[in-house]
C-alpha cells in the first residue's frame, strides 16, 4: 500500500476533527470519549506541575549503543516525513508547530530508524530565542547564556523507547549539542512522568526548581516554585 507523503502543514478546525477521527480508528470510542473529556477538563482548569533540570554537557560520560537509531540536524526536507509522522501519531496538529519552530529559527534533531522517522527534539539558544514561550507560560524562572541551550518536545514513538533506545537518542542529542559548542543544557519534565524522570536523571539531569502553576479558563491563577 502506499502512503501519500504530505508536503504542506495541516491546519484548521479540520485538522482536530481527523485527528479525533485517527484516534477512534486506532483506539476505539472509548479512549476518544476520554481524549475530549480530558481537554474539556484541561481548558476550564488544570494543573501543571513542572521540574527544571540541568545537565553540564562536559559532564556527559561515552556510552556505546548498537547505532539502532540515526540523529541528524532537522532541516526543512525533513518535513514531509515529520507530517507524515503527526498523522501516524493522530497528532497531525504538531504540523504547523514544526514548520513555524523552523521559520523562526528554531533548530531541532530528528532520529530515523532506516528511513523511518521515529522521533524529534527541538531546541533554541540565546541568539535565536532566549525567553522560549515556556519559560514565560510555566514561570521557569531563567534566561539563556552564553554556550546554552533550551531544549524542548522531545518525543520517541512508544514502539521504539524499548532496548535503550531512548537513552541513544537522548545520548546522542547531548553528543550532537556538544559537538556544537554547547556547555549547559536546559530543559524541563512533568513532575509525574516517571519513565521520562529516570531516564534524564540517569543521563545526570540535575534538578533546579519545582513549579507548580494553576491555571482557570486558560488564564494562570497561581503559582508555587521550590528551589532545589
Amino acid at each position: 500500500m502506499t502512503t501519500e507523503t504530505q508536503t504542506a502543514p495541516a491546519s484548521g478546525l479540520g485538522v482536530t476533527v481527523a485527528d479525533l477521527r485517527c484516534v477512534h480508528r486506532r483506539d476505539g470510542l472509548g479512549a476518544l470519549l476520554r481524549k475530549l473529556a480530558h481537554r474539556v477538563l484541561r481548558a476550564l482548569h488544570s494543573y501543571d506541575d513542572i521540574l527544571l533540570m540541568t545537565k553540564d554537557l562536559g559532564e556527559a560520560a561515552d556510552m556505546t549503543f548498537d547505532d539502532a537509531l540515526r540523529i541528524e540536524e532537522t532541516s526543512t526536507s525533513d518535513l514531509p516525513a515529520l507530517y507524515d509522522f503527526n498523522r501516524r501519531r493522530c497528532f497531525s496538529k504538531a504540523d504547523a508547530r514544526a514548520a513555524a519552530a523552523l521559520d523562526r529559527g528554531h533548530r531541532g534533531f530528528v532520529a530515523y530508524a532506516g528511513e523511518e522517522l521515529v522521533g524529534y527534539y527541538w531546541w533554541v539558544d540565546a541568539d535565536i530565542e532566549p525567553h522560549h514561550r515556556d519559560i514565560g507560560q510555566f514561570g521557569l524562572g531563567f534566561e539563556l547564556g552564553p554556550g546554552e541551550v533550551y531544549g524542548y518536545d522531545l518525543y520517541l514513538l512508544e514502539e521504539h523507547r524499548r532496548e535503550g533506545k531512548s537513552m541513544e537518542f537522548l545520548y546522542k542529542i547531548e553528543t550532537g549539542l556538544r559537538e556544537l559548542g554547547y556547555g549547559l543544557v536546559w530543559g524541563y519534565i512533568e513532575t509525574d512522568n516517571r519513565p521520562a524522570r529516570w531516564l534524564y536523571q540517569s543521563r545526570g539531569y540535575k534538578p533546579v526548581r519545582e513549579v507548580a502553576t494553576r491555571r482557570v479558563l486558560g488564564r494562570r491563577v497561581s503559582r508555587r516554585v521550590e528551589q532545589s
